[in-house]
Formats: C-alpha cells, sequence, structure tokens
C-alpha cells in the first residue's frame, strides 16, 4: 500500500503563523471545510499547500477538461488553462503559470523597448549623417525611387533608355 502524505505538520504551522492565538481546526480535506477568510489566505499565502490539501493530492485532473490534462501533462499549459486548474483545486500551478505568463509578458515589452530604442538610434544616426552631408552626398544618400524616374521622363518627354 502507498502511504499517503500527512501534510498536518505543514498546515498546523501555516495556521499559527497566519492565525496565531486562533484554535487550529482538523486539516481540511475539502475546501468548504475552511471558512471563507481561512481559505483565501491558504490560497494566497501557501497555495503549495492549498493544492496538496485540496488537488487530490496535486493530481486534481478530476475537474478539468480533457485539453487542459493533455496540455498539463506536456508541460504546454496556456492562460486559459489557469481557470481549470484553480477549479481541480491546483492554486499552486495556477499561480505559478499567472507569473510565467507575465514574466514573458514582461519579457516582450523589453524585447519592444530595446527594438524601438535601436531604431530611434539608428534614424538618430542616419539623419546626424544626412545633416553633416554636402548636397552630391545628399542626392547619392537618397536616389530617386523607379517611380520618380518614370513620372520625370513622362513630364519631359524622354524615352529609351
Amino acid at each position: 500500500m502507498i502511504a499517503s502524505l500527512d501534510h498536518t505538520a505543514a498546515f498546523a504551522n501555516w495556521w499559527a503563523n497566519s492565525f496565531p492565538g486562533t484554535p487550529c481546526p482538523p486539516v481540511p480535506r475539502r475546501p468548504d471545510e475552511l471558512g471563507l477568510t481561512a481559505r483565501m489566505a491558504l490560497s494566497a499565502e501557501n497555495p503549495a499547500l492549498y493544492q496538496d490539501l485540496f488537488g487530490n493530492s496535486g493530481q486534481g485532473t478530476g475537474a478539468m477538461p480533457a485539453d487542459t490534462i493533455t496540455r498539463r501533462a506536456n508541460s504546454q499549459l496556456e492562460a486559459r488553462d489557469i481557470p481549470h486548474l484553480r477549479a481541480a483545486g491546483l492554486e499552486f500551478e495556477a499561480q505559478q503559470l499567472e507569473q510565467a505568463l507575465q514574466r514573458q509578458m514582461d519579457q516582450r515589452l523589453v524585447d519592444q523597448t530595446l527594438a524601438s530604442r535601436q531604431a530611434a538610434e539608428a534614424e538618430r544616426a542616419r539623419y546626424a549623417q544626412f545633416s553633416n552631408a554636402s548636397l552630391m552626398e545628399r542626392l547619392a544618400m537618397s536616389p530617386p525611387t523607379p517611380e520618380a524616374i518614370a513620372a520625370a521622363r513622362a513630364q519631359w518627354g524622354i524615352t529609351g533608355q
């Protein structure tokens, strides 16, 4: 027989730290065995313990859609899986996923800012080079487009090569 994990000490320690002077209840088996305040505090302060207590010992797959279970098994969870993780009592995994998504969003913002900064710097450098160039150098830096050439040829009646 496989011994189940005992979370009694972890729960007792969390209770003593979170609600000092308040008698500790028995280890809950379901979230509704705790009052709303205690349930919210446990979820926020110790999501791993919350998950261990209420997430079917970390398995918690019964209430989740099959695609979420598959993504969870393949470590490919998405933002849309967060409510399903929470519903299955997998609060710790839900919070970990939220944090990972936030880090990805932050990194994208950093990357976009860096790209914008580099583009602006390149444009400033091009402008400075253009500003310091002679007329002939400026003409060489900005040759006419094929459309402009065709329009000039048409306007002045130039034919041939």
